[in-house]
């Protein structure tokens, strides 16, 4: 064998261990951290984990309530406080936000009482529903919950929350997201 074929039988085999060992090496790079990828999730809002399905069982909802929607849910007392107010009025302007995706998504105010008549006279529009004692609260985050917005999916599991001090562009770029990958 010439000296011209044994260097182009080494580059051949040079050229196969190479096509053959690059996956399993950038594998092992990429698990040891060698070079760190940032695959982090778009959402703005934090995800719900695990998340939960509200049982509406003893609620004055219609029957598959979340079945067509998004949901914007908001949690408090019978009292609607100024939080509350404020709850309420960014789900109500984040939904006026969706523009034509508007009719894909609706809001609903939980209270634990009697729902309070001023926030419902402010805002026709607004579902409301007593729901103390009933299992729908075990969806949510307790004592914590007046302190979110939750984003509710269509086969009503509480999926992301937005905290009442966070910027509430985010929201709707979350429900714009979501339902734009809906749809098709």
């Amino acid at each position: 064998m010439d000296e011209k074929t044994k260097r182009s039988n080494r580059r051949t085999l040079l050229l196969m261990l190479l096509v053959f060992l690059a996956p399993a090496l950038g594998s092992w790079l990429l698990y040891t951290g060698v070079f760190h990828l940032d695959l982090g999730t778009t959402n703005k809002g934090e995800f719900v984990q695990p998340p939960r399905q509200i049982d509406t069982a003893g609620l004055t909802l219609p029957q598959g309530y979340f079945a067509h929607h998004m949901t914007l849910v908001y949690l408090s007392g019978p009292e609607c406080n100024a939080d509350c107010l404020h709850a309420l009025d960014v789900m109500r302007v984040t939904e006026l936000a969706l523009g034509e995706q508007m009719s894909s998504s609706q809001r609903l105010y939980l209270a634990d009482g009697k729902p309070d008549a001023t926030a419902l006279k402010a805002d026709p529009a607004l579902t409301a529903a007593d729901a103390s004692g009933h299992e729908a609260l075990k969806a949510f985050d307790g004592a914590e919950a007046p302190k979110y917005i939750y984003l509710v999916e269509r086969n009503g599991y509480v999926v992301l929350r937005y905290s009442l001090a966070q910027d509430p562009k985010f929201i709707l770029q979350d429900m714009r997201h979501l339902l734009g990958a809906g749809e098709g």
